[in-house]
């Protein structure tokens, strides 16, 4: 039995393959060059700035936190979509094992809304398909955004951190409605109340 050695490579066919590498390299260092300038010019980069002065106003919560384990004493006692005095909109949404709460929202095509999410007990994921908004959630720490639904129709809401053995179950959906269309809202105190010091 025979055995035939592989040819050895010389040092030219070896330079060949580093100069091949290289310019993979160089290719994929100018595509995410391309698509952060794509991403600042288009406006769907992300935001660097603090958001937790956009919840600060929401009861119970101080610093972009909130008490999980007492959310009842927060604006997060009664999840959903409210309407404010100046007309604007503020969504409200806790996400625990293995639910949102609540499990939709209707919400008007073309209406700036600020989202307000929360966590109850482990690290949950917000993801709505077909957008941008893509948010984790961890226990007590509120995450605020602001959006606007331009297009009606139905998104669907989805958990993508594994929060337990019910985590296929974590969907929800946001229902947009035409514009001018009345939305069902929330109908209590408004969770904008100032926080008790």
């Amino acid at each position: 039995m025979t055995g035939r050695a592989a040819p050895r490579l010389e040092h030219h066919s070896l330079n060949i393959y580093e100069n091949i590498w290289l310019l993979i390299g160089l290719l994929i260092q100018l595509l995410l060059f391309v698509g952060v300038i794509a991403s600042l010019v288009s406006g769907t980069s992300p935001l660097l700035s603090d958001n937790t002065a956009s919840h600060n106003h929401l009861a119970g919560v101080q610093s972009g936190r909130v008490d999980p384990a007492n959310l009842q004493a927060t604006a997060f006692a009664k999840p959903g979509l409210y309407q404010l005095e100046d007309g604007s909109y503020q969504a409200i949404v806790v996400a625990r094992a293995f639910a949102f709460d609540p499990p939709f929202l209707k919400v008007p095509a073309g209406t700036p809304i600020d989202f307000h999410v929360t966590a109850q007990d482990v690290v949950h994921g917000y993801y709505v398909y077909g957008t941008n908004i893509n948010v984790d959630l961890m226990p007590g720490q509120v995450s605020s955004f602001r959006t606007t639904f331009d297009t009606p129709g139905e998104y669907n809401v989805i958990c993508y951190e594994y929060c337990g053995i019910g985590h296929h179950n974590m969907l929800n959906k946001i229902i947009v409605e035409p514009a001018g269309t009345e939305v069902p809202t929330v109908d209590a105190p408004s969770p904008a109340q100032e926080t008790q010091p």
